[in-house]
């Protein structure tokens, strides 16, 4: 089963009717390009159909919004996000205390949604159309090496 059904046949046998919703959030990233987009998409959805906001939170404030925090990056790569700085890509480890996953830390530490309660006085309620994913940077996708032998277009 894929990441979008399993979350919505979890919100289908949870019983909880959509139509009470208020706000809708989701882990913005940074993540694994589906993932975030399909959270994201989801929680833009469920908005979008009952008339509800939605909002989002990192994957660092997830882990801990008060903490260093460790996330993985491309093979060999981490983001680091200390309190108040923007997160750095790297490939140290930080020599402060921090939390997180990936290769060579332990214990691990996941985002997790539980932790939105403690967010919710710091999320900012938007439109369905203005919640976007956090990607800092491009998704590890192949890009076209050359054209189809189409010639351009005459202007």
């Amino acid at each position: 089963m894929k990441a979008s059904e399993v979350c919505l046949t979890l919100i289908t046998e949870s019983g909880y009717d959509v139509q009470e919703g208020h706000l809708f959030l989701a882990d913005i990233g940074p993540g694994s390009f589906t993932g975030t987009r399909v959270g994201v998409t989801i929680a833009k959805t469920l908005a979008f159909a009952t008339g509800a906001k939605c909002g989002g939170a990192t994957s660092f404030d997830l882990i801990s919004p008060t903490e260093t925090v460790v996330i993985p990056s491309k093979k060999g790569e981490y983001f680091v996000r200390t309190v108040g700085a923007d997160p750095v890509r790297t490939t140290n480890l930080p020599s402060e205390p921090y939390l997180g996953f990936g290769v060579g830390i332990d214990p691990q530490t996941y985002p997790l949604a539980e932790r939105f309660l403690g967010l919710l006085g710091t999320i900012n309620e938007v439109t369905p159309e203005e919640l976007l994913p956090a990607y800092l940077i491009e998704p590890s996708i192949s890009v076209q090496k050359k054209g189809f032998g189409l010639s351009p277009v005459a202007k």
